[in-house]
């Protein structure tokens, strides 16, 4: 008996140890600070980036810069022109009015025939409301919740959907900071408010956006969606349009 209880303490010892040093281990890991020097030009440097982003350029797009509150007006009139489908993904959605602002204009688009698929971050829309989230539903839109806490869940719980994003019938995208809260809403003018920028997105690389909407969409609900209203074909026609708003 105290063989065995001499064999089981050492194992329970070396256990610690391990765990320890596996501890001190991370502890320890610092990442490299990043340096990096050239003199091209930024346009110049592109396949560079993509290289060491493990990413690829597409030609053929059109982009628009959309600062702070006035990216909703041009998230929601994109919703509002939806004709085929609408798909939604994002990380923080709190009760307000800027989320009663969406909701009826994912709803109108729902009850008009538009598919519409919205995928929510389930913790970080906790706070929606229930009124918001029952005018999406009664609409006929499809709404998945992103990893919520749930016992089938418990090995991915810290794995938190942190995209923000919408495709428009497969040819408009919208990505970037911005989060459904009212204090994205305005124009940073004071400190409840805050400053972030986005982007309006047309062209061939609407077919990665979507893509990346695919891969949490099929995760959360298992439907896999194709045809021409959700991708469709491209014809290649470059043109780019920065507008800043202060």
């Amino acid at each position: 008996m105290n063989g065995w209880l001499t064999v089981g303490v050492s194992v329970l010892a070396t256990l610690v140890v391990l765990l320890a040093l596996a501890i001190w281990s991370i502890k320890r890991h610092r990442d490299p600070k990043l340096r990096a020097s050239h003199d091209a030009h930024i346009r110049d440097l592109l396949p560079s980036l993509a290289g060491l982003s493990l990413a690829t350029p597409v030609a053929g797009n059109r982009v628009e810069v959309l600062e702070n509150g006035a990216f909703f007006d041009g998230l929601i009139a994109g919703i509002s022109a939806a004709r085929q489908s609408v798909h939604f993904e994002s990380f923080l959605w709190k009760e307000g009015a800027l989320g009663a602002r969406l909701a009826d204009a994912l709803a109108d688009r729902a009850r008009a025939g538009v598919a519409v698929r919205v995928l929510l971050d389930a913790t970080g829309s906790k706070q929606m409301g229930e009124a918001a989230e029952k005018r999406l539903r009664d609409a006929g839109c499809k709404l998945y919740k992103y990893h919520r806490w749930d016992i089938r869940h418990i090995g991915v719980m810290n794995d938190r959907d942190h995209r923000k994003l919408a495709v428009i019938d497969g040819r408009v995208a919208f990505v970037g900071g911005h989060c459904i809260v009212d204090e994205w809403l305005g124009n940073a003018e004071d400190h409840a408010h805050y400053a972030d920028v986005s982007v309006s997105v047309e062209g061939p690389i609407v077919h990665s956006v979507q893509g990346a909407f695919s891969e949490n969409w099929t995760g959360s609900s298992g439907e896999l969606f194709m045809g021409e209203d959700v991708l469709p074909r491209w014809r290649k026609k470059a043109t780019l349009r920065l507008s800043l708003r202060s």
